[in-house]
């Protein structure tokens, strides 16, 4: 099954964050013109999320677009995840929310260990590195805040409710 990827236009880029957040492709590029995004959706056959109610009559039409009204990216998000029935769970915090790629966990803490303040590379025991920017990740309470905002519970491997240092890794 191929699984939905999506453009977010310039007014959605927190909401395309957010998708990103849960493990789904969301790309956008803040230099372009519409047109151009528009165009990149359509090549690329992406979903192509926008605010803009008139889209259709301004510019070349979408082959794939869902339009949202609601201005709170909170509630964008949860508008998208339900119409696209998107799986929150199954990749929660396994893409860099910056270069849209998979994380990649890191093997030997060690080589991390300049990246991080020394009480986080202390307190935590996994990390996880961007292939392409080489941001380092790791599952602190940042987590458990982001998926309290977007209203996201939290699963272990069990299926049961779990807090953020116990929540398992992408890879195991």
């Amino acid at each position: 099954m191929i699984e939905t990827q999506f453009m977010v236009d310039h007014m959605l880029i927190r909401l395309g964050k957010y998708l990103r957040i849960i493990g789904y492709d969301a790309a956008w590029d803040s230099q372009v013109r519409t047109h151009a995004l528009i165009a990149r959706a359509n090549a690329e056959n992406r979903v192509f999320l926008t605010c803009n109610t008139h889209i259709t009559g301004q510019y070349p039409r979408p082959e794939k677009v869902f339009v949202l009204r609601e201005t709170e990216p909170v509630k964008q998000f949860q508008i998208v995840v339900t119409e696209f029935r998107l799986d929150s769970q199954k990749k929660l915090f396994s893409k860099c929310i910056r270069c849209n790629v998979f994380l990649e966990k890191v093997s030997d803490r060690e080589k991390i260990r300049a990246f991080v303040h020394p009480n986080v590379y202390a307190r935590f025991k996994v990390f996880f590195t961007c292939p392409r920017c080489g941001t380092v990740f790791w599952k602190g309470t940042h987590v458990a805040n982001t998926c309290r905002k977007l209203g996201i519970t939290m699963m272990s491997a069990h299926g049961s409710e779990c807090s953020v240092f116990e929540y398992p890794t992408p890879n195991s």
